[in-house]
């Protein structure tokens, strides 16, 4: 199944000069994630990779094994892309597809499996059934597994809040929070086995980063960062994440500012035996399109 951060790996391949051609199955359009959720992954600078130790949607991971294609160095291993092999990229499709479908050609899971398929030219659909892993593919690494288990971590929708919601003022304070739930403000994990051991991922929140469209050139996004989820309002207490609005939302679509909401994780992985698996310079980004909230502003009004 090609979910959004094989999507981005495929980009990060076109924007290096190699193409690359592929047909997405019909369940391309469900993220990592959940449902109307986008995740990607942001690979720290100055982080090196190591096999099986790079971004999973960030589209620069590579291992420290090179590969050579039609005279032009490769990694031989990309954590968004899989094991290199005569030209393409392979990875184990992950979950499987129904075996209904057209991609194993009349063949069942008895015969062979899917692979996600990324090749370097305008050949090779997406998903393909083999008979056997492609040469070169070897058992997956710790670190591998735990960008898998990533893949299958689902974050739920924040139900988000602002006080005063409709009638907040020029130069006061205005409360943010969501309800922080486990699936929505975590931490959430997800194991997956692998050869002798299993691997569990967690991500953990790390950063809450709003974004509304009062910036000082009319319209424009700005962004402002909490700690964590915030806390509800009340009366006499101090926010723990809030924004003060410089200017009235007058001019603005239906007299009211957009707020939207990004969540930032730091995602941790341990082994069975209880060894971790370096993922420091990973961290993991949860969008969600169409969730907002619509805060009027006012001026304050001065009465002589």
């Amino acid at each position: 199944m090609l979910n959004s951060a094989w999507r981005a790996a495929l980009c990060a391949l076109t924007g290096i000069g190699l193409t690359v051609a592929f047909v997405p199955s019909a369940s391309a359009d469900v993220t990592p994630c959940a449902d109307d959720i986008i995740c990607t992954g942001i690979h720290e600078p100055g982080s090196g990779g190591t096999p099986g130790g790079g971004s999973t949607g960030g589209g620069g991971g590579s291992g420290s094994d090179t590969c050579s294609w039609n005279g032009q160095p490769v990694p031989c291993w990309r954590d968004d892309l899989g094991w290199f092999s005569s030209g393409c990229y392979y990875r184990l499709a992950k979950p499987q597809p129904l075996e209904t479908e057209d991609v194993w050609d009349g063949k069942t899971s008895k015969d062979g499996a899917i692979y996600d398929r990324a090749c370097l030219g305008n050949e090779a659909p997406g998903s393909v059934f083999l008979a056997q892993p492609p040469g070169g593919m070897k058992p997956p690494t710790p670190r591998q597994l735990a960008f898998d288990a990533l893949d299958q971590i689902k974050v739920a929708r924040p139900v988000l809040h602002a006080a005063p919601q409709t009638d907040a003022v020029v130069g006061s304070p205005v409360w943010f929070w969501f309800d922080a739930t486990p699936q929505s403000a975590g931490p959430i994990s997800h194991d997956v086995p692998g050869p002798g051991y299993a691997v569990t991922t967690t991500v953990t929140l790390k950063q809450v980063v709003w974004s509304v469209d009062d910036g000082p050139a009319g319209g424009r996004s700005q962004e402002f960062t909490c700690a964590d989820p915030g806390t509800p309002f009340a009366v006499g207490q101090t926010p723990s994440c809030s924004h003060i609005f410089a200017r009235s939302s007058a001019a603005m679509a239906d007299h009211a500012y957009t707020v939207r909401v990004a969540l930032l994780w730091r995602v941790t992985a341990k082994t069975s035996a209880n060894t971790d698996i370096d993922m420091a310079d990973f961290t993991w980004r949860s969008e969600f399109p169409g969730l907002t909230l619509r805060i009027p502003v006012n001026e304050v009004q001065v009465l002589n």
